[in-house]
């Protein structure tokens, strides 16, 4: 996995709502289709995957990393209003094909505000921890105000959000 060519990578279309997956273009798509309703209905998506932030761990415990990408997805030309999801996919690649082994996504309420916006700090056996910035009541959307860390564990294939 340390050597995908991110930038230029086809990730699943689950997290942006579209039915088909998605080809990266300089860590970029445009006009994604999806059913994220924006201005118009069925909007299409600008997707940005933050390759600059890939975290790589051995959650499984097989003796080779997995990686995580953060992912956002937005209106297509939209401002900071317009961003729908954000989330990190964790791929596992031992088989020697990206496999997407879950997504990550907030716990925290969104407050019609742009997404809550995840980090991973730490991805090692069982487990992967990521930093939650959120928006809190009374934020404006370029700025939340919001802190929390979230822990998931790997349990059977899956991954699950610790209480």
């Amino acid at each position: 996995l340390h050597t995908v060519d991110w930038p230029s990578s086809t990730i699943p279309g689950s997290l942006c709502r579209s039915p088909k997956s998605i080809r990266l273009q300089g860590g970029t798509a445009t006009n994604v289709p999806s059913d994220f309703d924006g201005p118009q209905e069925d909007m299409p998506q600008d997707v940005g995957a933050f390759v600059e932030k890939i975290a790589y761990g051995d959650i499984t415990g097989d003796g080779h990393d997995e990686a995580a990408l953060p992912v956002l997805c937005a209106n297509h030309n939209s401002t900071a209003a317009g961003q729908r999801a954000m989330g990190v996919m964790i791929f596992d690649g031992s088989t020697g094909r990206l496999a997407l082994i879950g997504t990550l996504t907030s716990r925290r309420p969104r407050l019609g505000e742009p997404p809550n916006f995840l980090e991973v700090k730490d991805m090692g056996p069982g487990k992967v921890t990521v930093g939650d910035t959120y928006y809190q009541q009374g934020d404006a959307n370029c700025c939340p105000s919001g802190h929390a860390t979230e822990s998931w564990t790997y349990r059977n294939g899956k991954l699950i959000l610790q209480p």
